[in-house]
């Protein structure tokens, strides 16, 4: 089984421990901004929707603008005890929701359960990075992303089918989620993130401006429609809530379904042609969908989709993984990751805007021009002489 993992022996005991605790504190998260207060908040602390969806922004505000700082603290302290931070931060917040009868004090949870994971995902990246076997860095990071972006969905479904019948066991069961979450960090209390011997030749640090376009364009551009995605299906194509969702599990899993082959492919052969193809398909999708007629049409541009996905996740790992310097990484891959929170969180705004000024296929055609931009952009970067 080794033979095919992209991560090492050495070390993959603590490596699956912290993925497992990761990703439990994700689905916790999940479900409990999403699938516990929509239902607990109203009847129980007798706060409305504009508090609690307000505790969210601020968790993930406080989450992202910290990352490139969280990332710095998980490898200089230690990312087993940040990680133990972030989950007893995270139980600590679930233990005081039910007396959080005030605004401030669910909005100052939020906050300080965002600030404790901020390490996280920085830290799991550049773990990731660290110990893969050579030549499978883009393998190892996709597969890093995939083993924990399920429990975000996981929460989500699972808690919010509880809590809309009985909102205090849902709560028990966050509770027991993270336990466990915190059980697994306190096993790696003492864990530091491996850091190679420093090299000779100094990084160019101008360099770093270069990913920083794709970190804020690659979610900005799709947040451009995520929250008119719904009615854009019923009004345009007459789809149901549950076939958008069916079609979005068929772009999703032809994607993932993809990933050890466009993996291995990114490995083999490099990652520009993956990253550069890969986001020219995602921005001809993306505009077609705008003017897309029939469902038919509509799910082969969702299959369209998931090969574009599959090409760009593995070639902008393995951008990441052979060119972010190894001093500081955790904290350069929180700066990175601080362009892609923003650009979630400014894409719906600026959609919106789009939409009710130039009409719903705006925000399609714009993010679908981004893309394509992005693209570009980085044929030209790789071009022969400009990049080495």
């Amino acid at each position: 089984m080794f033979r095919y993992l992209p991560w090492t022996r050495e070390g993959l005991s603590v490596f699956l421990r912290l993925v497992l605790a990761v990703g439990l504190m994700e689905g916790v998260r999940s479900g409990y901004f999403a699938g516990l207060l929509p239902f607990y908040a109203p009847e129980y602390l007798h706060l409305g929707p504009s508090v609690f969806t307000l505790a969210f922004t601020l968790h993930q505000l406080a989450e992202n603008l910290s990352k490139s700082f969280g990332g710095l603290l998980a490898e200089r302290v230690g990312f087993g005890r940040t990680a133990t931070l972030a989950a007893a931060f995270g139980l600590l917040a679930l233990l005081l929701t039910p007396q959080a009868h005030a605004a401030w004090t669910l909005w100052g949870l939020g906050l300080a359960w965002g600030l404790s994971m901020s390490t996280l995902y920085p830290g799991l990246m550049t773990l990731a990075s660290r110990i893969a076997v050579p030549g499978r860095e883009a393998r190892a990071l996709s597969f890093t992303f995939t083993l924990v972006l399920p429990w975000a969905g996981i929460g989500l479904v699972g808690v919010g089918q509880v809590a809309q019948r009985h909102p205090e066991a849902a709560l028990t069961l966050l509770l027991a989620a993270q336990g466990v979450a915190l059980f697994l960090a306190l096993s790696l209390l003492a864990f530091r993130i491996p850091i190679p011997r420093k090299r000779g030749e100094t990084y160019p640090w101008g360099r770093l401006l270069l990913f920083l376009p794709a970190a804020f364009g690659q979610t900005f551009a799709p947040a451009l429609v995520s929250l008119f995605l719904l009615r854009f299906a019923k009004e345009s194509l007459g789809l149901e809530p549950i076939e958008l969702g069916g079609l979005l599990l068929l772009g999703g899993g032809l994607a993932f379904g993809l990933l050890p082959l466009t993996g291995r492919l990114v490995d083999r052969r490099g990652y520009r042609l993956a990253l550069v193809g890969g986001l020219a398909l995602l921005g001809g999708v993306m505009f077609r969908l705008g003017f897309a007629s029939s469902v038919g049409e509509t799910a082969l541009l969702a299959l369209l989709a998931g090969v574009g996905f599959s090409l760009f996740m593995p070639g902008w790992n393995g951008f990441l993984a052979k060119n972010l310097p190894e001093e500081n990484r955790a904290a350069i891959w929180g700066g990175l990751m601080t362009a892609e929170g923003l650009g979630v969180a400014l894409g719906p705004a600026f959609g919106g805007v789009l939409w009710e000024v130039l009409g719903f296929r705006a925000p399609f055609l714009v993010g679908g021009g981004i893309f394509l931009a992005l693209s570009l952009f980085y044929a030209w970067v790789f071009w022969r002489g400009r990049w080495s």
